[in-house]
């Protein structure tokens, strides 16, 4: 099976990558079997995760390893390739290597495997390590979280994820990541960028977020007011796709269900119990020294999108 691609721009491009002739890579038809789900910060809103965005991948579905060959055209064996995506790396790897900065000593499959955070995902999918469930959170502006549902799918690195036991354990961090108590509290600890407050990743586990214990009885309370939220949440979500069609936008979706959140019995229940959690516990530490947990440290896919 095959499909016709065409490669992404947007108004956050910067050159040289803007201007480029993008011709010998648009209209191209390419094997399927290339084409992932890819979750960025603009699939994701509060509780919920929207359609994601595809993307070429050196890489087929089904596998866990990509075919990474040091002598090869980007690093990649090409036959490990389908025939249409194996001409297209190349030509893609040729764009990178004649543009990108003289400093940066990294082939596509370095960049688009930094730290290894694609191969990370491929292979979690072969052995979850015993904590199947992903929380995906955003890294920009207002704290924003939902579960990865679909294990194929793959995050892109605009966005965070961690690996949860259950999915009693992500609903408790939904909660948490979510709520307004925790924005009111961290917000402080993040740099203000043109778009808002950046970098939550680094200041996010600096606060006192207990590690999930289903026998403390707040954390079962918080894990079930999660739950609800999210149930909510995903009906929210199906008015609005009723209600806005293809004019539905991810500030749009963030935008109502923030207010729905603040308005429902739903989203009062997990703000109380959130407060109740992180209350007294902010006013016992100091922030300044406190370590982030290590438990706890997320782990994002960098990359390039093709």
């Amino acid at each position: 099976q095959t499909v016709t691609v065409n490669p992404r721009r947007g108004s956050l491009d910067k050159a040289p990558w803007k201007d480029l002739d993008l011709a010998a890579i648009s209209d191209q038809t390419i094997e399927r079997a290339h084409l992932f789900d890819i979750h960025l910060g603009e699939t994701v809103a509060p509780y919920v995760t929207l359609e994601p965005l595809q993307a070429l991948l050196p890489v087929k579905r089904g596998e866990f390893a990509i075919p990474a060959d040091d002598e090869g055209p980007g690093g990649v064996k090409l036959g490990g390739l389908e025939r249409w995506m194996r001409e297209r790396w190349q030509t893609i790897s040729g764009l990178w290597e004649t543009n990108k900065q003289p400093a940066n000593q990294l082939n596509l499959l370095g960049q688009l495997d930094y730290l290894h955070k694609l191969s990370a995902q491929l292979e979690r999918r072969q052995d979850s390590g015993g904590r199947p469930v992903r929380v995906a959170y955003t890294s920009s502006g207002t704290p924003t979280a939902a579960v990865v549902a679909n294990d194929e799918n793959l995050v892109d690195y605009t966005l965070f994820w961690i690996t949860c036991k259950d999915i009693e354990e992500a609903y408790y961090l939904l909660a948490v990541i979510n709520s307004d108590v925790l924005y009111e509290s961290v917000q402080s600890l993040m740099p203000k960028g043109l778009f808002g407050a950046r970098h939550l990743q680094k200041h996010l586990w600096r606060l006192p977020i207990p590690e999930f214990d289903p026998s403390q009885e707040l954390h079962a309370s918080i894990a079930e007011a999660g739950a609800t939220a999210a149930v909510g949440a995903g009906k929210k979500l199906e008015k609005l796709r009723k209600q806005r069609g293809d004019k539905l936008t991810v500030a749009i979706a963030r935008r109502e269900l923030r207010k729905w959140l603040r308005a429902s019995e739903e989203g009062k229940a997990v703000e109380a119990a959130v407060g109740k959690l992180l209350g007294g516990r902010l006013r016992s530490i100091d922030l300044a020294v406190n370590k982030p947990q290590k438990n706890k440290q997320p782990k994002p896919l960098g990359g390039t999108v093709l």
